[in-house]
């Protein structure tokens, strides 16, 4: 297997005798810096925060915007979360020098390896579904890794070879900057408003969305949910270059087994998904069928945390957003909600038509007492909580004090976490820790 080291400038279409510029010094940037100079790159870097480097990038050169010599850069490298109209941005498109994003340089690295690209984009559960094609493939013996989005950057991700499997998860930052990377097999789960203080408008996030289909090889298998379908996504999309067939994920096959790891109508729908992806051009049908038993839901995705008392306690903090806390609403039958952060633009969306199964509120956070008024508007019974530990607390007291079958205490927050918390990952991890404090208290006979 190839490492960094056996590769050269050419390999990422660079030569050694001019400079490639990474823009954005996080995760993914700093794959790319250690990746290009193994190869033999000369890089320069930026970051307009400028944290600390590593140890073992001291020795790179640090170029301030004002002083990039351009005719001696042959690309500009930039990080997702880098606005297209930020002055570095501009500054390399009006010298003609190409503005690249990570996964294009994984592409034009790893193109002719005989590797499978697949790609998984969507307003909510791309995590999910990438980290399902990537698990039923390994169980299906195949040489498969995950990344992108998905917590490890491109260009840090084990070379696969002929025949594996790069499983990416794309989100609409770096599909809008997306230029080379063609996917064997895609999926578009579903649309629904986010990130338009990034976009603008529906019609722009709509159409970063697209390039994931309308960039795909002209064989690609390409998937969308029933949701996207409902939300106008597929009619639109020879109006974005897209010319392949597109197949609709409608619901799960006749035979399915029942997915008890994967509660949910909207996780039956991710199974379709990827179902009408891998199946039959790359897994036979029961050998998906087994790869799919042996999953189990990411961490702060529906992740259940524990059953105290008969009440189940239940970690969706990657709920973020209004539209993408909906699914947890519906997915058990009697819901002590607990809600609430830094709101996005849509409030608390969708969730006010999914209250069916909610018999009690606990609010958090800073958008938590507009969140308790327009609830309680809706005729719930709300107690306005502020922290995490104390709405734990209350909503198990809760729960218990009703004893309803099935009684579970779900934090899904239809907000983000920046409030209180650095990320919604930290968010679920002090949600386990209440919890764990809930069960020492029982324990004590507190």
């Amino acid at each position: 297997m190839a490492t960094p080291k056996d590769y050269g400038p050419s390999d990422y279409g660079f030569d050694a005798t001019r400079a490639v510029l990474v823009f954005g010094l996080g995760e993914s940037g700093l794959a790319v810096v250690r990746a290009l100079r193994a190869a033999g790159v000369l890089v320069w870097a930026w970051d307009d925060k400028m944290v600390p480097l590593p140890d073992d990038l001291l020795d790179v050169r640090l170029v301030p915007p004002a002083q990039v010599d351009w005719p001696q850069v042959q690309a500009l490298v930039k990080a997702p979360g880098i606005l297209p109209v930020a002055t570095l941005v501009q500054a390399a498109e009006a010298e003609g020098v190409p503005v690249l994003g990570e996964l294009d340089l994984l592409w034009r690295r790893e193109k002719d390896s005989g590797a499978v690209w697949l790609g998984v984009t969507g307003t909510n559960g791309k995590s999910t579904v990438t980290a399902l094609l990537a698990h039923v493939l390994q169980a299906a013996g195949k040489t498969a890794v995950a990344g992108g989005n998905l917590g490890v950057a491109g260009l840090a991700l084990p070379r696969v070879g002929k025949d594996g499997f790069y499983v990416l998860e794309l989100s609409s930052y770096m599909l809008d900057m997306q230029r080379e990377l063609a996917v064997d097999g895609g999926i578009w789960l579903n649309l629904t408003p986010d990130h338009l203080a990034r976009h603008g408008t529906m019609a722009a996030y709509y159409s970063a969305k697209a390039r994931l289909f309308g960039t795909a090889k002209p064989d690609a298998t390409l998937v969308v949910g029933e949701a996207s379908l409902l939300a106008g996504c597929f009619g639109r999309l020879v109006d974005e270059g897209v010319t392949q067939p597109v197949q609709v994920a409608r619901g799960l096959p006749e035979g399915a087994p029942a997915l008890h790891n994967l509660p949910g109508p909207h996780n039956a729908q991710n199974v379709a998904c990827a179902y009408a992806l891998l199946v039959p051009r790359w897994l036979d049908a029961a050998v998906f069928w087994q790869g799919v038993q042996s999953f189990r839901p990411l961490p702060h995705r529906l992740q259940e945390v524990a059953m105290v008392h008969g009440v189940r306690l239940v970690n969706d903090s990657k709920a973020t957003n209004g539209d993408s806390a909906v699914p947890a609403l519906r997915s058990y039958p009697h819901i002590y909600w607990i809600c609430g952060g830094q709101a996005k633009t849509d409030g608390l969306g969708a969730t006010v038509e999914a209250l069916e199964a909610v018999r009690g509120v606990f609010t958090v956070g800073q958008s938590g007492p507009d969140f308790a008024a327009e609830l309680r508007a809706k005729g719930l019974p709300v107690t306005e909580c502020g922290t995490l530990d104390v709405a734990v607390r209350a909503a198990f007291d809760a729960a218990v004090a009703e004893g309803l079958p099935g009684a579970t205490v779900l934090l899904s927050p239809a907000a983000a976490s920046w409030d209180q918390f650095a990320s919604f990952a930290h968010r679920g991890e002090a949600f386990i820790q209440a919890v764990q404090a809930v069960e020492a208290k029982i324990e004590a006979g507190a």
